[in-house]
């Protein structure tokens, strides 16, 4: 059996425990998206995973259109087209550039530049540079046996590959030569030009409001510590279903012939019947300058009441007369994040705790956490302790996740 084979998989990757979130959203959209008959076919199986933020699905074009355009919990999408359990690497060359010049899925085109990127490759004996050249290598010797000429660009190039190791069922470690059909991460969105002082990448954003269980048919959302705005817009564009790409953005799987028709298929929204009402506090004057941005180059300025001042003075009783079911969701100072001290930070989550208890029937969603560096300077609780005991009661959802370096905790209340 040769140690590397080709493969055809759609592989979307996340943040660490994302698979049930992940997959949960890519069957809402694919509900939407096709036909009743279409979708059960596409998802008839679940999706075999690989590792905790790792999914793998049959590749089919009009799913990874679906998914590259709309998917907005996933960190990446990838087409995978090889595997390799070679150890060293003449085999790895050897069979990679062999079913390279077999390949007839149209990805190759003349004259097409591509880089390589490597993902925590463990499986193969030697470095990860060399595992680059290597790939980079039976990459291009195996195209131009087709007659295609591909060419490295580092830095502008048409695709970028990823080589990374996965995990597949019981077989072990493998790595996987994959086409990155975003072309960069996905949580690069485009409307959001700046960002405040602590930022929330947009696919946790996206993350925290599946948790969350965000209606926007029947609930509001509320942040009281808004920032620049990831979280509304994110809760936002996910009820409605929009394109992920903004402000000229285009996913590099425009640029394949083979997805093309797949992809003109997907422009507007899929959920247009949905408008979600929005409010979103910030105290900063600068960075509020920048959530006004943010909502509008995102296109949900309209759908948005905005408050500049502190959350304790916020009063939205008037707006809110009568509503009986909304979230509150928000990413509060807390550890390395702004420098407060645990005084300031008990403060803020006791007034944060009171304020939201004016809204019985909502449930309350925050993502609190240190990084263990910083807990080390700090004496007392640790941040996620001393914000269940400011803010009072037991949270009904306590799912450890991460903020970039950070380990943090989402905690989710029912007021």
């Amino acid at each position: 059996m040769s140690e590397t084979k080709t493969i055809d998989r759609l592989h979307l990757v996340g943040l660490g425990g994302s698979n049930k979130i992940m997959a949960g959203e890519l069957s809402r959209l694919a509900r939407r998206a096709f036909s009743q008959e279409r979708s059960r076919e596409l998802l008839a199986k679940p999706p075999q995973k690989s590792g905790p933020g790792g999914l793998l699905y049959p590749f089919d074009a009009e799913l990874a259109a679906l998914a590259v355009g709309y998917h907005r919990t996933s960190a990446r999408v990838l087409w995978d087209l090889y595997t390799s359990r070679a150890k060293r690497l003449e085999p790895l060359y050897e069979t990679l550039a062999r079913e390279v010049a077999q390949d007839e899925r149209g990805w190759m085109l003349d004259g097409l530049s591509f880089s390589v990127l490597p993902f925590r490759i463990h499986s193969v004996q030697a470095g990860e540079r060399q595992v680059v050249g290597v790939v980079k290598n039976a990459l291009i010797d195996g195209a131009a046996r087709r007659g295609v000429q591909l060419r490295l660009d580092p830095d502008s190039p048409d695709l970028i590959f990823h080589v990374r190791e996965v995990e597949e069922d019981d077989e072990g470690a493998a790595i996987a030569v994959s086409i990155d059909l975003a072309g960069r991460p996905m949580h690069q969105r485009g409307y959001r030009t700046l960002a405040g002082e602590a930022p929330l990448r947009e696919d946790l954003a996206s993350n925290l409001v599946m948790l969350s269980r965000f209606d926007a048919r029947n609930e509001v959302l509320i942040d009281p510590l808004g920032g620049s705005g990831t979280l509304a817009i994110e809760a936002a564009l996910m009820a409605s279903a929009k394109p992920l790409w903004m402000s000229g953005r285009a996913p590099a799987a425009t640029r394949l012939p083979c997805l093309e028709k797949a992809m003109e298929a997907f422009k507007g929204p899929l959920f247009s019947d949905t408008a979600p009402r929005l409010f979103v506090a910030e105290l900063d004057e600068a960075t509020y300058g920048v959530l006004d941005r943010s909502l509008l180059t995102s296109g949900v300025s309209a759908q948005t009441t905005t408050f500049l001042g502190r959350f304790q003075d916020w009063d939205l009783s008037a707006q809110l007369a009568g509503q009986k079911r909304g979230l509150i969701l928000s990413n509060p100072p807390y550890g390395a994040r702004l420098g407060a001290s645990v005084k300031q930070l008990r403060d803020l989550y006791r007034d944060l705790g009171t304020w939201c208890r004016q809204f019985p029937g909502f449930r309350a969603g925050f993502i609190v956490g240190e990084p263990e560096a910083d807990r080390t300077k700090r004496e007392g609780p640790s941040v996620v302790r001393l914000f269940e005991e400011s803010f009072g009661g037991k949270a009904r959802v306590k799912k450890p996740i991460s903020n970039g370096p950070l380990r943090a905790q989402f905690l989710l209340y029912d007021l």
